[in-house]
């Protein structure tokens, strides 16, 4: 059999199991093919060949994703920060007091309404989060190594169907927990954002 050969019947087979339906249980629940177990296994140890990075700047990860967050959109409310970071207020108001304690972020009101406050980058913020950035890319790029750009596309896609189908299909959860009300808020806004724009 050639090489072509065996690329053709890759091909063949790949399109075969694109059409065939995902079985409907799993008895033995093997952990090598948990989604969830898989997603927080790469998720950990992501975090953890940040995470002394992160150290040299004396910030952890959730205070990298609010400098992150800030560096994409900033000028954000605590609100929609935690909507845009996938945080609990309470975890997110001293992630945002320790960013501003060490002079990376700092509040103002909005010009529009006195009452709401408005959370931006320092200067020394946007250093910081400049420094780390091409840190972070280096480490996401090693993670997918190997990866095609086609697979890589398919597998953020599916990611994001795996996230909206747990968030908006949680009417059988037996109590609705601060996380995925965290994460409803999130998907009530990017679907208002996506309609007003």
């Amino acid at each position: 059999m050639t090489t072509s050969d065996s690329a053709t019947q890759a091909q063949r087979a790949a399109r075969h199991a694109d059409t065939q339906p995902l079985p409907t249980e799993r008895p033995d629940h093997d952990l090598d093919n948990s989604i969830g177990y898989l997603l927080n296994r790469a998720a950990s140890i992501i975090a953890a060949r940040f995470s002394d990075d992160l150290k040299s700047c004396d910030i952890n990860l959730q205070g990298w994703r609010v400098l992150a967050a800030l560096r994409h959109e900033d000028h954000q409310t605590l609100s929609c920060l935690a909507s845009h970071t996938g945080s609990e207020l309470s975890y997110l108001s001293r992630a945002v007091g320790a960013l501003e304690s060490r002079g990376y972020i700092q509040r103002s009101e909005s010009p529009t309404d006195r009452r709401t406050i408005r959370l931006s980058l320092t200067p020394e913020g946007i250093s910081t989060v400049n420094e780390l950035a091409p840190r972070a890319w280096q480490i996401e790029r090693m993670s997918v190594k190997g990866v095609s750009a086609r697979e890589l596309e398919n597998t953020l896609k599916t990611l994001r169907a795996i996230y909206s189908n747990l968030v908006d299909n949680s009417e059988d959860a037996p109590v609705i927990n601060r996380k995925l009300t965290v994460a409803r808020r999130a998907r009530r806004r990017e679907t208002r954002d996506e309609m007003s724009g």
